[in-house]
């Protein structure tokens, strides 16, 4: 199997983390804190880091397609694992929809008269097309896109740093309050969410148990900074006052020092490929989360099928086909989405307890893991990552509207009654018991496991 390298694992996960965000939400926190921006990006890369280093502790020590999904079935209970299942079918499908709508909307102020539906089934097709032929072309077609994004972003900032109009201590000493730097905080923590793409690919990556942990603090730091700069010229490229106005945005900014040539390369370079690399992305982390459940029994077991790439082409298919039909029924994806949100939000904090039963069942492998980060000094961020999880989730649930609780509840009593289902039918058909397929050790886990014990 060919797999991604280090350097493009990087590219990966930087193109995975610009996405649309931090065009859309750069103005809108502008809004709300004004020079306190730049201060809002550094803590929401704080934020991220802590929330997300327990799962880079258990990726680092047992990777494996599938990441999250395979560490609750192995670790804690198959019950945890499928409820995590059914929330990235959901979660891969709609990004799949939402990322392409998005990008439709954005092609269509260069082509006005294109329909919106078009581009964005075309575009959702392209990269499902390219995703089947494996990591190494998704990962070329990355490095390419992620060279020239960042071309665009340098451009605006190296092009907007000389036209500032405040001061660095204007950003670093702002006189805002806490409660509203803390909700900044919050809108831009998911502009900065990208790189635990690569541990749910990381069976096709090469020295995963190193390049995850890496990529994802090295990913994290320079999309921070360069977000941050981003913002930096964002203020100081007009007055403040003119922020209010709601057509603002960062394109407004590059028109006052980007000559016309420039401005276009900007605004189809910038968001265009900022959406574009986060759906190439996004295809490779949630196929290969089904994937990891289709192999366990969970879902249709042709749905774990690898093709002649390495690729596994009907669970890219599969997830794609269904954010497809999203597009084209309309349907409200934000409402699908907060549908499993606050589950979503329960099940994280789960997994992170997967730390807690790393040195019982693997403890060769957590000793041995790239990450020498003491076993007490682990239990301690878990917790606080699952605080900040819960503090995050206190903001989702209270935008849940009855029509969301309905039909939360209604997707989980069928996803429950499906499952029932499957398991009776292989039971009865197979003689298999896709619970206690959940439970197996993957294979290389215990290999590796074996092959430390031998060696100390």
């Amino acid at each position: 199997m060919k797999k991604m390298s280090f350097w493009m694992s990087l590219f990966m996960a930087i193109g995975s983390i610009i996405g649309a965000g931090i065009f859309a939400r750069t103005p809108l926190v502008i809004r709300l804190v004004g020079n306190g921006l730049v201060w809002g990006f550094f803590l929401a890369a704080i934020f991220v880091v802590i929330k997300t280093i327990p799962e880079v502790v258990l990726s680092s020590a047992l990777p494996a397609n599938g990441a999250s999904y395979m560490h609750l079935t192995r670790l804690l209970h198959p019950s945890f694992g499928a409820v995590f299942a059914f929330n990235q079918l959901v979660l891969g499908t709609m990004n799949v929809a939402i990322m392409s709508l998005v990008f439709a909307e954005y092609f269509k102020i260069l082509v006005p008269s294109i329909p919106v539906q078009l581009v964005a089934v075309s575009v959702a097709i392209l990269f499902t097309i390219i995703s089947t032929f494996g990591v190494k072309v998704s990962g070329w077609v990355q490095n390419v896109c992620v060279v020239i994004l960042l071309s665009a972003l340098g451009i605006y900032i190296f092009g907007g740093l000389p036209h500032v109009q405040i001061s660095v201590m204007d950003v670093l000493a702002p006189a805002i309050q806490v409660t509203r730097l803390w909700a900044a905080m919050g809108l831009l923590h998911g502009s900065l969410i990208g790189a635990n793409v690569l541990m749910f690919a990381a069976d096709e990556i090469d020295k995963p148990e190193r390049t995850i942990p890496i990529v994802f603090l090295i990913s994290t730091l320079i999309c921070s900074v360069l977000f941050a700069l981003v913002g930096f010229v964002a203020l100081g490229g007009i007055p403040l006052e003119q922020w209010a106005d709601r057509a603002v945005n960062l394109a407004t900014v590059a028109s006052q020092f980007l000559s016309p040539t420039m401005l276009t390369f900007f605004i189809v370079a910038g968001p265009l490929l900022a959406v574009a690399t986060s759906l190439n992305a996004m295809i490779l982390m949630f196929s290969r989360s089904h994937f990891a459940a289709a192999r366990d029994g969970l879902f249709p077991i042709g749905i774990s099928k690898v093709n002649r790439f390495g690729a596994p082409a009907v669970s890219i298919w599969f997830n794609s086909i269904i954010g497809i039909g999203a597009i084209i029924a309309g349907f409200n994806l934000d409402d699908v989405v907060l549908m499993v949100s606050v589950p979503g939000l329960l099940i994280s904090p789960i997994v992170y307890l997967g730390v807690f039963w790393l040195p019982k069942k693997f403890p060769n492998s957590y000793k041995h893991s790239f990450l020498k980060i003491p076993h007490r000094v682990n239990q301690a961020i878990v917790i606080v990552a699952a605080a900040l999880c819960y503090l995050l989730g206190a903001s989702v649930i209270s935008r849940m509207q009855p029509k969301n609780w309905i039909a939360m509840i209604g997707f989980y009593v069928i996803a429950l009654i499906y499952t029932i289902i499957r398991w009776q039918y292989l039971k009865r058909s197979q003689n298999i018991d896709i619970f206690q397929t959940m439970r197996i050790p993957y294979a290389p886990w215990t290999e590796r496991e074996k092959a430390l014990s031998e060696t100390v």
